[in-house]
């Protein structure tokens, strides 16, 4: 795929389109690439510390690498799902869900995914920092505040240059987990493996960290499938689903491993003094490799950021509008993460417990309306149109997504609330999987008992070629 083409540029490779519809002229490449993205994606030491958790909160290594396996195997088919998305509307994720929750609907699913971006974005920023920090003695802030001009450049440029980043990148830090694989197994002992016990609350735990994990890609891996021609929907779903999994479910059992050696949980530390002198320079490396990744975060938040903003002024995306909404972007990034820093893991578990609680019922609602009820047969430019067949908003759609979420407080179980049930339950957080199930029951019970919209296509149109 060329930057070039991508961009709907001619006459340079920074992307000019955010929240706009791709013509099918302009869309093109191979959905292989989105095996190296999505690999690239995990392939950081978000991942690992992620994985660590699983040692954290109390498991051993065996019971904690099953519920990653499990946890990450149910998430990416969900991802993939949405990626699959991308080709069949040729628009970004949540301008996709406009259709479910009507033009201005969607706006709070839209900064609910907002938030997110700014959150993962500050994470793998505060690790940036914290790795270089320990490795070459640099001040944590300064470097927090420079490592972001790199994210933000790469985030101006776009799609194009992503898409080839991620390539080079999952060659190269491949190989260099496996060497960090290979020096952490050996230093492991069965001993260190067999240290912590087995709870089912945590297990469970554990299994929505995997799936949260995985779903917070959800809200915008459409962004980028959506450049896909509509019949390459089924090999995006794999090569998405497959570079997904297999990196996240191998760097978490990989964190959790690194894990069993630390008492408090600090990955990178532990990572820095492996022996050779090599896990200082692997440790300086997975802190620039996040300087890539987390131009994912400003990307996407870009796309939302201008999203919401065509909600009430009518606007064509520019290069100079796109600079300056990831400059601010960027600079709020470094503002979070500045603030964040000094308490990273308490922070990070609160955090990922967030996400959860509010993407499940969109993302339940979004794919129920999509996979089994099917309603794809419409113009994808109607999602434009503040006007148009989806109405402003979508009061019963809405509805089921605050009550969803209500419905979940009492089985929740954070660092910040815990609920009632989750109380009586001896602290078993059940919250998201109450959220996949009321969502989906209450949005496809409201669908059949409401008026079936229906879409129109107009005649002759060669856009509309839509699948369910």
């Amino acid at each position: 795929m060329e930057a070039f083409t991508i961009s709907g540029n001619t006459n340079t490779s920074i992307e000019s389109k955010s929240y706009e519809y791709i013509p099918l002229e302009q869309r093109e490449g191979s959905p292989k690439q989105f095996f190296f993205t999505w690999f690239a994606a995990s392939t950081v030491s978000t991942t690992l510390v992620t994985g660590a958790l699983a040692i954290i909160v109390g498991l051993n290594f065996w019971w904690g690498s099953l519920a990653l396996i499990l946890g990450n195997g149910v998430g990416a088919g969900i991802m993939a799902a949405h990626s699959a998305q991308g080709p069949k509307t040729g628009t970004p994720q949540m301008i996709q869900s406009r259709v479910q929750f009507g033009y201005f609907g969607v706006i709070l699913p839209m900064v609910i995914a907002f938030i997110m971006y700014l959150g993962y974005g500050s994470v793998n920023t505060v690790l940036v920092g914290q790795g270089i920090n320990e490795t070459l003695g640099i001040n944590l802030n300064l470097v927090i505040i420079f490592s972001i001009i790199p994210m933000v450049l790469l985030a101006i440029y776009g799609q194009g240059i992503i898409e080839r980043s991620m390539k080079l990148y999952t060659i190269f830090f491949a190989a260099v987990f496996i060497v960090l694989s290979i020096l952490v197994i050996s230093q492991l002992s069965m001993k260190l493996l067999n240290e912590g016990s087995f709870s089912f609350a945590q297990f469970l735990l554990v299994v929505s960290t995997g799936i949260t994990w995985q779903l917070t890609y959800g809200p915008y891996v459409s962004d980028h499938s959506r450049y896909m021609h509509p019949d390459n929907a089924k090999k995006t779903f794999l090569y998405t689903y497959l570079g997904s999994y297999i990196s996240s479910t191998w760097l978490m059992i990989l964190g959790a491993a690194i894990a069993t050696m630390t008492i408090n949980g600090e990955v990178m530390s532990q990572i820095k003094d492996l022996g050779f002198g090599i896990g200082p320079i692997i440790a300086f490396l997975l802190s620039l490799g996040l300087i890539v990744v987390n131009s994912l975060n400003i990307y996407g938040a870009g796309i939302i950021a201008l999203s919401i903003v065509s909600n009430f002024v009518n606007f064509k995306t520019t290069i100079r509008l796109r600079t300056i909404t990831s400059s601010v972007i960027g600079l709020l990034v470094v503002m979070t993460s500045l603030f964040g820093a000094n308490n990273f893991m308490a922070n990070f578990q609160v955090y990922l417990g967030f996400i959860l609680f509010f993407i499940i019922p969109w993302s339940v609602i979004t794919l129920t309306d999509f996979y089994i009820l099917k309603n794809t047969n419409y113009d994808p430019r109607e999602l434009m149109k503040k006007n148009g067949i989806f109405g402003k908003i979508n009061i019963k759609t809405v509805s089921v997504y605050i009550v969803t979420i209500i419905c979940q407080i009492p089985f929740i179980n954070t660092e910040i609330y815990q609920g009632p049930i989750s109380e009586a339950f001896e602290g078993l957080d059940l919250a998201w999987l109450v959220g996949i199930i009321m969502s989906f029951f209450l949005y496809y019970a409201v669908s059949r008992t409401s008026n079936t919209l229906t879409f129109t296509q107009q005649s002759g149109d060669k856009e509309m070629q839509r699948g369910g």
